[in-house]
């Protein structure tokens, strides 16, 4: 999942819904989604298990999800009729962050806006709260090595630089997810949880206008 503005100049990806929008607007069933995508199909149990999480609350998730269109069921992977397996409806689930419908980009669209400002925020809790943990881990572990890392920092960019490195990022991040994923997003057989442990590397950026006080001149402004 991601979200993309209304000037990027890389080819559109699949848009989400707003019906997906409203389903994925919940750090767990964005957990939920992330895991089901790496598994390719995926049960309640098997998703639970992955989480540490009662079985009876991920396919309450897992319901809200196939009524949103998120997810599907694999009967093709089940063992029986009574087993009920899951799958993404698509590999990804972009949205647009600026005021646009992406199905008429002449229009506003506030209830589009409305849907993707929740998944955004959903997706901001998600991260904080897998951070949080880590603090926490860390502080009960403080001998414990490895790479994990948080980086923070602004840049004061032009629009056009701001384009540019949203594209370059993207890029970045599309190369390294197929180190590990096919196509599809799926986990493929050597990936790094066979051999040793694995980092679920989290990207979250966000490009806003810069704000001045009131009064104030921005650099390269003259009267």
């Amino acid at each position: 999942m991601s979200s993309t503005s209304d000037d990027d100049a890389t080819t559109p990806p699949r848009h989400a819904t707003q019906e997906q929008l409203r389903a994925l607007a919940h750090p767990l069933r964005l957990d939920i989604v992330e895991r089901v995508g790496r598994r390719g199909t995926a049960r309640a149990a098997d998703v639970a298990a992955d989480l540490s999480i009662p079985a009876n609350s991920v396919s309450y998730h897992l319901r809200i999800l196939a009524r949103g269109g998120v997810i599907e069921e694999a009967p093709e992977a089940a063992r029986d009729r009574r087993d009920r397996v899951w799958k993404l409806t698509q590999s990804s689930f972009s949205f647009r962050s600026g005021r646009h419908s992406t199905n008429d980009p002449t229009s506003i669209d506030a209830e589009y806006l409305a849907a993707s400002g929740a998944t955004s925020l959903a997706a901001f809790d998600r991260m904080r709260s897998a951070w949080g943990a880590e603090i926490a881990r860390q502080r009960a572990a403080p001998d414990h090595a490895d790479i994990t890392s948080l980086y923070a920092s602004d840049l004061r960019l032009s629009r056009e630089q701001a384009q540019e490195l949203n594209a370059l990022i993207q890029a970045t991040l599309s190369d390294y997810d197929t180190l590990n994923r096919d196509e599809q997003g799926v986990e493929i057989p050597g990936d790094p949880d066979s051999t040793h442990e694995a980092f679920s590397y989290q990207v979250l950026w966000a490009a806003v206008p810069l704000r001045t006080a009131p009064g104030e001149h921005t650099a390269g402004h003259h009267d």
